[in-house]
């Protein structure tokens, strides 16, 4: 349960019809959608209150770094090119992103990342 303090008495009404009555000092349930609202005019967390409506803090997954993921992505693209099955690219031309999870298991790929990086790919073959 989320307690809210605030230091003055106060009726907070807010637009979704909630009604919440403040007096000074006395920790009151505030549902979760309305926490900004009533932060906004100086209703503050009951101390070690906040962590256990947030729960836990996961730690970040590693993330693969930058380098890797664009030469990950060039071996799988060139992995597709040269198997060309079917399903392997979008309408567009563009490597489909089933057919790179498949090849890349690091690291999800996302879908712009592989388009602008698919378009380079392919401006350097045509030069090279």
């Amino acid at each position: 349960m989320a307690m809210f303090q605030l230091h003055r008495d106060y009726r907070f009404i807010a637009t979704t019809g909630h009604s919440i009555q403040f007096t000074k000092g006395v920790p009151v349930y505030v549902p979760p959608v309305l926490h900004k609202e009533v932060q906004m005019f100086g209703a503050v967390p009951v101390e070690g209150d906040v962590e256990s409506v947030l729960g836990e803090e996961t730690p970040a997954k590693d993330e693969v770094p930058v380098e890797e993921r664009t030469r990950q992505l060039l071996d799988a693209f060139k992995q597709l090119q040269d198997r060309n099955e079917r399903g392997d690219f979008t309408g567009q031309g563009i490597p489909a992103l089933p057919a790179l999870k498949k090849l890349i298991t690091d690291f999800t790929p996302d879908k712009k990342e592989v388009e602008n990086l698919w378009h380079l790919y392919v401006e350097e073959q045509a030069v090279g």
